[in-house]
């Protein structure tokens, strides 16, 4: 019966048929926008959980749920509750425009710092997990996946209208399937699972998960390095050797660096270690180019040597750059888990005493914006900055109309910048 396929079951549902039987009363289901949330108990262990409503916005996320979102997993923390994600979401909110990406931020911030702190969370993909619901499910500790599932940085729609139909057929299910499907996806990490798209499947997964995580562990960020550089290598994605960029910089940069700091090039990724004339290490993508999983997992391996070599030196990151890579090359490899690796990183700096600066110099959208300015102590615009949700080509695929470029006070407003130059 299609009811009892946990892809096709309203939120409310899904999480009743997780719990323990005789869960009380006071753990009933409250409404925040596009999803539920309740605190139960499962195995015998309390928990929170949510799910997205599919059929509500699609189940984006927008300043009503991440504010909800935020409160609870800062009360799970404090009550020493495991975090349960039931995701069937399109992302964020995108007719909510820049308010969302401010409000979703925040949200991934307090993910961020509470998965460094050990707090347990637990993916359960139901049918679609594209977008900022794609870095939420790579951020938690394991995932779980049926046949019916895709996760992805960008949705089938958003490749096609990106990269064209010879990047990807929107319409090719059985693309689709093989590039982002739930069996595709669970054989990438040894911890996540493909199970059967049922009920009883599902709440099996969760109280195993349960049974197995008794214990708060922080994810070990080099370790991970080195599982995602292994992957890519795997698909042919080596590192290129680093280049000299000191004398091929923007103009802006060379009255920002101060010299004397040694700069490089690689992968798309600048970086410049802090000097003897210098206290701050800078790192950055601006070249104007969409980031890829290989840039990402350059980047996030540069902060991590830094923050080895040079324990609290100040770090100021650049951005310009239109958003993640919307190829069937990045997403083979799971786009999603590089760049909410590269996020956990740069807040494990922040956590350890690295004061974090993000400063846009021009385009900054997607993902990758969140992923360096949910992080950031601070988040900067410089002349030119150029702040939306997604990029224009793919606001237009998705909403079927032209977004317009805000202003520098619809930024502060939405809370996407917190100061300008």
């Amino acid at each position: 019966m299609p009811g009892d396929l946990f892809s096709a079951s309203p939120p409310a549902q899904r999480i009743t048929a997780l719990l323990d039987s005789g869960t009380p009363e006071r753990g009933q289901a409250q409404a925040h926008g596009s999803m539920i949330a309740r605190i139960g108990m499962i195995g015998g262990c309390e928990v929170t959980l949510i799910a997205t409503d599919r059929h509500v916005a699609g189940g984006s996320l927008g300043v009503a749920e991440a504010q909800a979102l935020s409160t609870l997993l800062e009360q799970s923390h404090a009550a020493g509750r495991a975090f349960i994600f039931c995701l069937d979401s399109a992302g964020a909110r995108l007719d909510e425009g820049l308010a969302a990406l401010g409000a979703f931020r925040q949200l991934y911030r307090h993910v961020l710092d509470l998965r460094l702190a050990g707090l347990q969370m637990l993916g359960l993909i139901g049918r679609d997990c594209f977008g900022g619901a794609s870095m939420l499910a790579a951020t938690c500790a394991q995932r779980v996946y049926s046949e019916s599932s895709r996760l992805a940085m960008s949705g089938p729609a958003v490749i096609q209208a990106l990269g064209g139909i010879a990047e990807l057929d929107a319409t090719d299910a059985g693309a689709v399937t093989a590039l982002m499907g739930g069996a595709a996806r669970s054989q990438l990490l040894p911890a996540d699972r493909l199970c059967e798209d049922s009920l009883d499947a599902y709440r099996n997964a969760a109280r195993d998960w349960i049974a197995g995580c008794a214990t708060a562990v922080p994810p070990n960020l080099r370790e991970q390095h080195t599982r995602l550089g292994t992957r890519l290598l795997a698909q042919g994605m080596a590192p290129s050797p680093p280049r000299s960029a000191s004398g091929n910089l923007p103009a802006m940069l060379h009255e920002i660096i101060p010299e004397g700091v040694e700069l490089h090039r690689m992968d798309g990724v600048l970086f410049g270690r802090s000097s003897k004339t210098s206290s701050n290490a800078f790192f950055g993508f601006i070249d104007g180019n969409p980031v890829g999983a290989l840039a990402a997992w350059t980047l996030a391996g540069e902060c991590l040597a830094m923050a080895g070599e040079r324990p609290g030196e100040p770090v100021t990151v650049f951005l310009d750059s239109p958003g993640q890579a919307p190829t069937v090359r990045d997403e083979r490899v799971m786009l999603s888990e590089y760049i909410a690796h590269l996020a956990l990183v740069l807040s494990s700096l922040r956590l350890n005493g690295h004061r974090v600066t993000l400063q846009v110099l021009g385009d900054a959208a997607g993902g990758i914006y969140v992923a360096l300015a949910a992080p950031a102590a601070r988040v900067v615009a410089l002349p030119g900055a150029n702040v939306q949700v997604l990029p224009p080509a793919a606001m237009a695929r998705v909403l079927r109309r032209r977004s317009e470029p805000g202003g520098v006070e619809d930024y502060m407003r939405a809370g996407v910048i917190d100061t300008l130059i």
